[in-house]
């Protein structure tokens, strides 16, 4: 046992179950988001969607934000689509929107989605729903393999700095936005362990921390969080 009663700050929303489990453990949490996501509402995407809609395609998603604007574009019509995707949250919702049988393949992190992706040979093209702030390492190495991208911008991400008043024993990281609206206001004791969703999310809290980074076996906040429990009980 690492400590009795650790003080966490999670750096994103999460659910009231998982807040609960927590507290069940004898672990305090703060929940203070440093960034926030919106649903990008234009006649012009509606009508992208409303294209892609219509075709027997592949389509990515590499966050749940993505998933959660392209269910509310889609408005309740279900397209025949193959779909890849990153993380566990993001495949859950994917299967109780789409359907299990919709998914082609998963990966941790959209390097390793890509990969998995271009072992079809037969495919030369695909949409992916992204964000304002998406990572170049899909797009990328996909059009390195002659794979034509086409991206559905669907959402935004604005970092939301705050000043944090107290010293944590942990502090839990979901995305690299995340970290650069923490560490623009704030540093963090030598003593505080930082909990990464991912390898690309530890990337970014090693450019303004030495401190010690305990990385989630799989991408979900869900997992990130039984991680961390583990570590400190």
């Amino acid at each position: 046992m690492h400590q009795s009663n650790p003080t966490i700050l999670i750096t994103s929303g999460v659910n009231e179950s998982l807040l609960n489990k927590m507290i069940a453990k004898g672990i305090n949490a703060d929940v203070i988001p440093f960034i926030k996501t919106e649903i990008i509402q234009t006649k012009k995407i509606q009508q992208q969607v409303e294209n892609i809609l219509t075709m027997s395609t592949t389509v990515v998603f590499t966050s749940k934000n993505a998933v959660e604007a392209a269910i509310e574009y889609l408005q309740n019509k279900k397209p025949n689509w193959k779909i890849s995707c990153v993380g566990t949250t993001t495949s859950i919702l994917i299967e109780n929107y789409f359907g299990k049988e919709s998914i082609a393949s998963i990966a941790d992190d959209g390097a390793a989605l890509a990969k998995k992706i271009i072992t079809d040979k037969n495919l030369t093209e695909l949409y992916f729903f992204c964000g304002d702030k998406r990572r170049d390492e899909l797009p990328e190495l996909l059009l390195q393999n002659n794979i034509a991208v086409n991206e559905v911008e669907v959402y935004t991400t604005t970092i939301s700095p705050h000043t944090v008043e107290k010293d944590y024993d942990g502090i839990l990281f979901f995305s690299p936005s995340a970290v650069e609206g923490f560490f623009e206001n704030n540093s963090v004791p030598e003593n505080s362990i930082l909990f990464a969703i991912g390898n690309t999310t530890a990337e970014e809290i090693k450019k303004f921390t030495d401190n010690k980074i305990v990385i989630s076996d799989k991408p979900g906040k869900k997992e990130v969080l039984e991680k961390m429990i583990m570590f400190f009980k």
